[in-house]
């Protein structure tokens, strides 16, 4: 009778599979990365391990219920909660172009772009915070207060008067709540799915659908019952969808961190906190050169999706149609983060993304910029649209893939911690070109995100380079 294989046995022989697999695909011209690959870790007699992970430190399957009608109700429990995020972010140029013609006429548009500023950053930052808190203690506490502050602020923006009363309502009191429900929303179905996880966070996603709804109710509303009104009723539509999210979400720390349980929660989330923002990690250039992608990238995004609607109005066209450009763009946003991530699977991750920096490039200087007619605008609308959708579903794949499992978490918080600050200065030091808001401020405004986007795309080749050198051929 053959002798049964040891545990240590059988995982040094996948290993040495892997090697050998990983040895085939490079000479097929697929660049494995084996520097992120896991090593086995300490196991007990039947090769499992706790916290719901195996012996090379990957999620153990079986502790994931995969599917399941409380495992999906989950997902579209975060569809309802994503729906008001991705919804507020995406109305906010719509909230932009009405405040600036009417309640803050007078501001300078410089002034104005603080709120908008103010809003994204603690959206993004808040992320570090939230993080630990939710490993811990769970979801159901982060998504309350979030609802509470995310709404709230929406209801004090509709009352709103002046600048500083903007600041804090939208900019602040939103932006938190937003930022308090989004990682929580996002990470949570990773609680319930291992095996069709692509799958449910694809579901998960559907949530950004509210972009697109949101501003052609703006649109329509606005004319008809004014500014205060219409704002309501978008805080009102969120607090419904956020009370399906507080009693459909919840989350399973207890069964995946089991092996924790017994230590004080206070000192968990101490030491998490101490671990949570590891700048050792820019001693990797791969990772630098992938933040510093990532920050000029989404500087010039912002800039371009802040003030895409008051352009049109610059150039003569009305309010409304200011705000139905802003539906095309979130609308091809929605196929732009479907699309290219199956992409990646033929032509590989980072080539996919470099892809999607060109095609940003090339559409402000080639359609924005120059400006023929409108259907050019609506044309570029389409475009840049579907590619910064695109570049906000690919970001946090790069990360993935350039990071071992167990330190995905810090490198993600520690890349967006640097991003937000891009936020927070991006719309300030932008609008310094539009004060005036002639056709040739826009024009100059154009240019600095232009320029600010092929930074980006330096960054990106360089940070490819640092894995593959400068193999234009080769999958990665």
């Amino acid at each position: 009778m053959e002798k049964p294989e040891s545990c240590s046995t059988s995982l040094y022989r996948r290993r040495d599979q892997t090697e050998t697999q990983n040895k085939e695909l490079n000479e097929k011209g697929y660049c494995v990365d084996e520097s992120t690959q896991e090593t086995p870790l300490q196991v007990s007699g039947d090769g499992s391990s706790s916290s719901g992970y195996d012996a090379f430190g990957h999620e153990d399957v079986d502790a994931f219920p995969d599917g399941g009608w409380e495992a999906w109700s989950v997902v579209f429990g975060t569809v309802f909660g994503l729906m008001t995020v991705f919804g507020v972010m995406d109305t906010m140029s719509s909230i932009q172009l009405y405040i600036s013609k009417h309640q803050l006429a007078d501001v300078k548009i410089s002034s104005v772009s603080w709120i908008f500023s103010l809003y994204m950053f603690t959206n993004l930052s808040m992320g570090i915070v939230v993080g630990p808190i939710f490993d811990i203690y769970g979801v159901r506490g982060i998504l309350i207060v979030g609802s509470v502050l995310n709404c709230g602020g929406l209801y004090a923006t509709a009352f709103s008067k002046e600048l500083w009363q903007f600041v804090l309502s939208f900019g602040i009191c939103t932006g938190i709540g937003s930022g308090l429900m989004l990682s929580p929303l996002v990470g949570v179905v990773s609680h319930w799915f291992l095996r069709k996880r692509g799958r449910a966070n694809g579901v998960s996603e559907c949530g950004c659908i509210s972009g697109v709804f949101f501003p052609i109710m703006l649109r329509s509303l606005y004319p008809s019952i004014g500014f205060t009104k219409s704002i309501v009723i978008l805080a009102s539509i969120c607090v419904f969808l956020c009370i399906l999210t507080i009693l459909m979400v919840k989350d399973r720390s207890d069964v995946l961190h089991a092996d924790s349980a017994d230590l004080n929660k206070k000192q968990r989330l101490l030491d998490a906190y101490k671990h949570m923002v590891n700048f050792q990690n820019f001693k990797e250039k791969r990772y630098l050169f992938l933040v510093l992608g990532m920050f000029f990238n989404e500087f010039s995004i912002i800039l371009t999706v802040t003030y895409i609607a008051t352009y049109a109005t610059a150039r003569g066209l009305s309010e409304s149609t200011g705000y139905l450009i802003v539906t095309v763009m979130n609308a091809s946003g929605i196929l732009g983060k479907i699309i290219p991530t199956f992409m990646c699977d033929f032509l590989g991750r980072f080539n996919v993304m470099l892809m999607i920096a060109c095609m940003m490039v090339i559409s402000l200087f080639a359609i924005w910029l120059p400006y023929y007619n409108i259907v050019g605008y609506y044309m570029f609308a389409g475009v840049y649209g579907f590619a910064f959708g695109a570049a906000y579903a690919l970001t946090p794949v790069l990360i993935a893939q350039i990071s071992k499992t167990r330190e995905f978490g810090s490198r993600y918080a520690t890349a967006y911690f640097i991003v937000s600050f891009g936020n927070l200065i991006s719309m300030p030091i932008g609008s310094q070109f539009i004060n005036k808001e002639s056709v040739s401020n826009y024009n100059h405004m154009i240019i600095f995100a232009a320029c600010s986007m092929v930074v980006a795309t330096f960054f990106f080749f360089v940070s490819r380079s640092c894995i593959v050198g400068l193999k234009l051929k080769c999958f990665v």
